[in-house]
């Protein structure tokens, strides 16, 4: 009995796959067979993460860098401003000391550059007769201005034309000056006193020439005419401080 007991048994360690298949209708899958691809998975992953933190850590930096180079370029800015600033505002009360004292110096007799009533300018005097003396003629003028060691006033830059249009724009009711430019020798030839050509010093040109205005005066805009020399009115000399 204890032999068909036994022979009755099934013998597990003799049991066939395929019957076990068959009563469950679907094969077991182990773990292992997975394992290949889920590291592979992982590593990828990993990989990412790392790419993504080190692109997200150099932008971080970069624009750390650029937000510091930012700060340090518009403080060098401030401070490159503020010291324009100072040193602009340091030439205008330079500037003005220096006026006050050639203001002082040229109103005290014992160091006046040039004669009483006149005007210093860059190393030279001017005397503008406009309410100081009676209207004259043009040769009457350049008499007058010899007289007093000078000429009728040659102009030989723009900043000298400047400088003289400054001074007219000062009488309201100064509508022209005599100058030291003639064509009394040759019709069509203006020369200024010292002999040079009209144009020699800077570009001009008289207007309203004629046989009958040798004599030229200064206009406003800087503007030369020719004029009658009979014609009477104020003038300008010029001379050597």
């Amino acid at each position: 009995m204890g032999q068909g007991a036994s022979s009755g048994r099934m013998d597990l360690s003799q049991r066939n796959p395929e019957e076990d298949t068959k009563h469950t209708g679907e094969t077991h899958k182990t773990p292992a067979a997975s394992c290949p691809t889920c590291r592979l998975a992982v590593r990828v992953a990993v990989s990412l993460a790392a790419v993504i933190l080190v692109t997200g850590l150099v932008l971080t930096l970069a624009l750390l860098a650029m937000r510091t180079a930012a700060a340090e370029t518009d403080q060098t800015a401030k401070s490159s401003g503020q010291e324009l600033r100072k040193h602009r505002q340091q030439c205008q009360e330079d500037y003005r000391d220096l006026n006050l004292v050639l203001h002082t110096v040229t109103q005290d007799s014992r160091c006046r550059v040039c004669p009483e009533r006149w005007f210093w300018w860059k190393g030279h005097c001017y005397f503008f007769s406009v309410g100081l003396e009676e209207n004259l003629q043009w040769n009457k003028s350049a008499e007058f201005c010899q007289r007093h060691s000078s000429s009728l006033a040659v102009i030989t830059d723009r900043s000298e034309m400047e400088f003289i249009q400054g001074v007219m724009r000062t009488f309201p009711q100064l509508p022209f000056l005599w100058v030291g430019l003639t064509d009394s020798k040759e019709e069509g030839r203006w020369l200024w006193r010292d002999g040079a050509e009209i144009q020699h010093y800077m570009p001009a040109k008289v207007e309203w020439d004629g046989e009958d205005r040798d004599c030229a005066d200064l206009r406003g805009g800087g503007s030369l005419f020719a004029a009658d020399c009979e014609a009477y009115g104020p003038w300008a000399c010029k001379r050597e401080s």
